[in-house]
């Protein structure tokens, strides 16, 4: 995710805390002890020793953290390390925290999170700063000395210590004919100034523990046709692998060993280093790669530094063109903000190219899972904006992996991918699950998302200012702003934890910040989408924001040449959740009476099966919900039925309104006639709106009276020609949630969507 900083604006303010990125702290926050045994309940057959592994320690890496809003106030620690678990046998842990405030907290606030997977293998006992507890699968946990509560806690959870255990399977050695990467500096080019880059080629390579690669400025690896390249375990790597130049087939990089996107590039937009499509710690194109076991962390400590941990083919990125061509070099920005036509940019696998012209070469481009991209036990982990999590392209497949990020952590953006049993931890800016934002013209067909630990989803704490829209980052969702049409996606089994403020907020939009839509300006409709069996431990928390932010809509105002697929709508979308036992249903949502239509055959359903309680247990055994459905027609009312299915389609009633402003019955020749829209979920009666010249009003008008099918306000006026004029809307309901559009025909001249009490633009006829 990229974001116009401007658009922004919220004020985090969180306590001090040391900046420093460390191999260890100079107190060491938690001791870690394993010993492996058969089977849950057993002592150890060994003796219990400390983890053969370094625990790795962060903080916030960004040199000046208060004076950069991109770290969204984040701060706290993180130790984390990877622990080897024999195939079919146990952990047995133990832990002990050297953190102030966390000793004596009882069994009662004690967690192995997640607690769905942690919880059959029985109670951890807990004396004064000592935990110990069982593990019997792999997979990533946190070790929580702290209350639930603390979640719901601005301060307490962007100060948290945290500790990652990353439990994974056995790992086959390092082929012996591996040749080893030497640190020395003379294998770069341009050695002695200049960007620090290498090529390797086919063949197999290794990084060593025992070498340092740290070269003090950004460094990038190119791999190739069957490249292969290990990391030894504990081997610490400051640098980016990339191939963007072109695209590659049968790429390996494997091993526990930690990647470390640590320095800004030494020279900016070189194509297929520095560009924007390729500055990621790993970024690459083609079929057959393979990416396993690798911590992947940004400590970049220049404010604003973006760069995602894992792109595999990305869909909003050309082929870096090499040297760059008479279109420049390749910029984010083409996207930001930007309508058609765009510049003549080269596809990779994607149908289409940037303008819409047909890509024809799709040498090394998948073609089913077979061949697409594998990803199995990494771990994303980043500390600002613009950092996100993972996304493995057309046809990928991401398995047992972990992400914590301040931004979106998941992007299934692409068609017949694949991401089960994964691990977020959402700080405090971003989706867990993004949708999508700016892809390029292409079918987007039959991705599936299961089985996802949502263990904290701290996006609570800016929810209320972003988006700048009325859809809030829920769960799942995003402003959706792409020209490829999204169907037949299945996304089941998300389990939520701690605090959480919503389940969906989805919005369609062309005019999305981040956005590629059709040459005739139209974005891609989403269709046949489930979002079922989402299970949240607690009611949804907003942290005393002011708006609700389940939230549907498609696109408002599609233009005349965007029909079919493309007029922007969210149809045939079933979605079930359970909310600490009650389901979830049309109350919880805000689909706005005005655009129900974009909104077509809405479903919700009763979640299908009841995951393991989060009550210890030592059974895995699932029983069937006897949650019902509960459904919502607007006007919102609930009716509970029995059903464990029930459609609700939405439809649009036409209403008239009166209006307080005078509303001629033709326009004047010398006038212009405009329509003022103005819609809130609130009471349309404290709404007022006045256009004016300068401080003198010319029109004025407030929002007619809600009734049980009209909650919105739509007037015209006639306004002379050549005239700019200020518009100005007032709300004076509590609970602030107004949506307003000054339209000259179809055209939109302004419009707002605003949780304040007072907006002011401007236009001209």
């Amino acid at each position: 995710m990229v974001f116009d900083f401007q658009l922004l604006l919220f004020i985090i303010v969180a306590a001090a805390f040391s900046n420093t990125v460390k191999a260890q702290p100079t107190s060491t926050p938690y001791e870690v002890k394993t010993c492996v045994v058969n089977f849950v309940g057993e002592s150890c057959l060994t003796d219990l020793l400390p983890v053969a592994n370094p625990i790795r320690y962060q903080t916030q890496p960004v040199t000046n953290p208060n004076a950069c809003e991109d770290t969204v106030g984040q701060r706290g620690s993180l130790s984390f390390v990877d622990i080897a678990l024999p195939t079919n046998q146990v952990l047995y842990v133990e832990v002990t925290t050297n953190v102030e405030g966390q000793e004596n907290v009882g069994i009662d606030n004690f967690h192995v999170r997640p607690s769905r997977l942690t919880e059959p293998w029985g109670t951890p006992s807990v004396e004064f700063n000592l935990a110990s507890f069982y593990i019997a699968d792999t997979g990533q946990f946190s070790v929580e000395f702290a209350s639930s509560d603390i979640w719901k806690d601005l301060q307490r959870a962007q100060n948290f210590d945290a500790l990652m255990l990353f439990v994974n399977p056995p790992m086959d050695p390092i082929p012996s004919d591996a040749v080893l990467i030497e640190e020395d500096i003379a294998q770069f080019d341009n050695v002695g100034g200049g960007q620090l880059a290498r090529t390797l080629g086919a063949g197999k390579y290794y990084f060593s523990a025992a070498q340092t690669y740290d070269w003090g400025q950004d460094v990038v690896y190119h791999v190739m046709d069957d490249t292969e390249v290990y990391f030894e375990q504990n081997s610490y790597v400051k640098a980016r692998i990339i191939q963007t130049k072109q695209k590659v087939n049968n790429v390996l990089i494997r091993g526990y060993g930690v990647l470390d996107n640590a320095y800004p590039p030494t020279e900016y937009d070189i194509p297929g280093e520095s560009d924007d499509g390729s500055r990621q710690a790993i970024h690459i194109l083609g079929k057959n790669i393979e990416i396993s076991g690798l911590s992947i962390v940004n400590t970049l400590k220049e404010c604003g530094e973006f760069g995602y941990a894992l792109n595999i083919n990305a869909n909003w990125a050309p082929v870096a063109v090499s040297p760059a061509d008479s279109l420049g070099v390749f910029e984010a920005g083409e996207l930001q903000n930007g309508n058609p036509p765009y510049k003549a940019r080269p596809a990779h696998c994607q149908d289409f190219n940037m303008d819409d012209t047909q890509n024809t070469d799709f040498t090394n481009c998948p073609t089913s899972q077979n061949d697409g991209a594998k990803v199995s036990f990494v771990k994303a982990i980043s500390w600002q904006m613009g950092q996100d999590g993972i996304n493995a392209g057309k046809y990928g497949t991401v398995t047992d992996s972990f992400v914590r990020v301040v931004d979106d952590a998941l992007k299934p953006w692409d068609s017949g991918a694949h991401y089960e049993r994964i691990t977020v931890w959402q700080l405090g800016l971003g989706w867990p699950i993004n949708l999508g934002w700016w892809g390029w013209t292409q079918d987007d067909v039959g991705t599936s998302v299961e089985n996802v630990y949502l263990i904290h989803n701290q996006n609570w704490m800016t929810s209320n200012d972003w988006p700048t829209t009325n859809s809030g980052q829920c769960v799942v969702g995003g402003v959706y702003g792409s020209s490829s049409v999204k169907s037949n996606y299945r996304i089941h089994n998300i389990f939520v934890e701690t605090a959480c403020s919503c389940a969906v907020g989805l919005e369609i939009n062309k005019a999305a910040f981040s956005r590629h839509l059709t040459p005739e300006g139209c974005v891609g409709s989403i269709k046949n989408m489930s979002i079922t069996n989402m299970f949240f431990d607690e009611e949804f928390f907003t942290g005393g924001a002011t708006r609700t932010n389940n939230f549907l809509r498609g696109e408002r105002n599609p233009g005349s040449l965007c029909t079919g697929d493309f007029e922007g709508k969210i149809s045939d979308l079933t979605i079930s959740g359970d909310v600490n036992g009650r389901a979830l249903s049309m109350s919880d949502f805000i689909v706005p009476r005005k655009f129900v239509g974009t909104v077509p055959n809405l479903v919700f359903e009763s979640v299908t099966v009841d995951p393991p309680s989060t009550t210890t247990s030592t059974s895995t055994t699932s029983t069937t919900s006897s949650t019902t459905t509960t459904t919502t027609e607007l006007p919102p009312t609930t009716t509970t039925t029995t059903t464990t299915s029930t459609t609700t389609p939405i439809t649009t009633t036409t209403t008239t309104t009166t209006s307080t402003s005078t509303t001629a019955t033709s326009t004047p020749s010398n006038k212009v006639r405009v329509k003022i829209v103005i819609e809130t979920p609130y009471d349309p009666t404290k709404v007022s709106w006045k256009v004016k010249i300068g401080s003198t009003n010319i029109v004025t008008g407030k929002a007619s009276t809600m009734t049980s099918t009209n909650s919105g306000y739509e007037t015209f006026v006639d306004l002379d020609a050549g005239i700019r004029y200020k518009f100005v809307v007032i709300d004076n309901n509590t609970i602030k949630d107004t949506f307003w559009e000054v339209l000259r025909g179809s055209n939109v001249l302004v419009d707002g969507d605003c949780n304040c009490r007072k907006e002011v633009k401007y236009f001209t006829l």
